[in-house]
This record gives C-alpha cells, sequence and structure tokens, in this order.
C-alpha cells in the first residue's frame, strides 16, 4: 500500500473510532422527573442499550429508581433494551394527569 492510501486509511480508522469514543444521546426528562434531574434535558456519551443509559441516569439521580416512566427513543416508546446510536434522543415520561 503507498504511502497516501495508508494515510487515507488510517485517517478513516481514526474517524471511525472517534465516532465510536464520542457517541452521544439526548435524554429529556419530563414532569417530575425533570425535577428531580434540576434540567429537562443532559447529554449522555458513550452508552451502549437502554439498560446501559438507565444505570447512567441512576448513576447521577439515585431518586430515579423510585419513579414510574416509560421510555421512548426517538419518539417511539418501547420496553426493549434498544442498542443506541449516536444522535438518538430518548425521553422519560412519568404518568400524565388525564380527567
Amino acid at each position: 500500500m503507498a504511502g497516501g492510501q495508508k494515510q487515507r486509511r488510517n485517517d478513516r480508522l481514526g474517524a471511525i473510532n472517534k465516532e465510536k469514543r464520542m457517541m452521544e444521546v439526548k435524554v429529556l426528562f419530563f414532569g417530575v422527573l425533570s425535577e428531580v434531574a434540576g434540567t429537562g434535558f443532559k447529554h449522555y456519551h458513550n452508552v451502549k442499550t437502554v439498560n446501559d443509559l438507565k444505570l447512567r441516569i441512576f448513576d447521577d439521580f439515585p431518586e430515579m429508581v423510585h419513579f414510574n416512566y416509560r421510555i421512548s427513543v426517538n419518539n417511539e416508546i418501547t420496553d426493549s433494551d434498544l442498542i443506541l446510536k449516536t444522535g438518538d434522543e430518548v425521553a422519560l415520561m412519568p404518568p400524565f394527569a388525564g380527567g
């Protein structure tokens, strides 16, 4: 492999590895969960699955384990342990009051 080709290959591999290291999802907190978190959203890096993300959230906000809520990933409610991708938006939604 010529020197220029090798450098371009290394540059591509470096960009792929950087993307893996910098994986980021945005978590939205609604209702009482935003009060617990002290914010309406937070960014998390390098989480692989929904369950991995939940563990990280519980590390940051231990009192959240006491609340019921649903999870949506990119506006789709899920009960599955989905694999997350960079740019995903995850929402934690407590039950909403109704009449």
